[in-house]
């Protein structure tokens, strides 16, 4: 009984679009199917959530599915899809799945834990989200920073116009008087 889990940051600069949450989802649903000894049970999707972060409601809900054992084995496209957190997936990779009986592949590392039972795949799989979690780190300088000197500039960073404004027509991150 297989989980499908896909997720999309909320952090992606606006290059990521619906479009390639249903990727994943094809993508995971592909090699599901490739593989008889997997059987599709659900599919998990969390829309707009950090990495960093395990308090995902999809997240969530596979876990509880996991506990009560519905699922038996997790499918994401790659690590960075399942957590940026180096220590907290670490935790699940190494304590939480094996001692559940849970296995865990991820298609684009060529992770599957039933090739490293008792380990996580060794320094290769360690050294990967390590990386993801500094690139999650990374990101978030960046995008604050960009905000800072576009507020410098004076143009308007907040999602929604105040009270007596809009969001000018034409003119990206500029007010108009309503």
């Amino acid at each position: 009984r297989t989980a499908a889990y896909a997720r999309l940051s909320v952090e992606n600069g606006g290059h990521e679009t619906e479009d390639s949450l249903h990727t994943q989802i094809l993508q995971i649903h592909n090699y599901i199917r490739e593989n008889p000894e997997l059987t599709l049970t659900d599919t998990y999707a969390d829309n707009g959530f950090t990495g960093t972060r395990f308090d995902r409601p999809e997240f969530e809900r596979m876990m509880q599915d996991v506990r009560t054992g519905k699922i038996q084995c997790i499918v994401v496209k790659d690590l960075s899809r399942f957590g940026r957190d180096y220590i907290e997936t670490g935790n699940y990779l190494e304590c939480t799945f094996p001692f559940m009986g849970v296995r865990f592949i991820s298609i684009n590392d060529g992770y599957d834990s039933d090739d490293y039972k008792g380990t996580t795949g060794g320094l290769e799989v360690v050294m990967r989200s390590i990386i993801y979690a500094a690139y999650s780190k990374d990101l978030s300088v960046k995008t604050t920073s960009a905000k800072i000197q576009m507020m410098k500039q004076g143009k308007y960073v907040g999602g929604y116009a105040p009270y007596g404004y809009v969001l000018h027509p034409t003119i990206r991150n500029k007010l108009a008087v309503d």
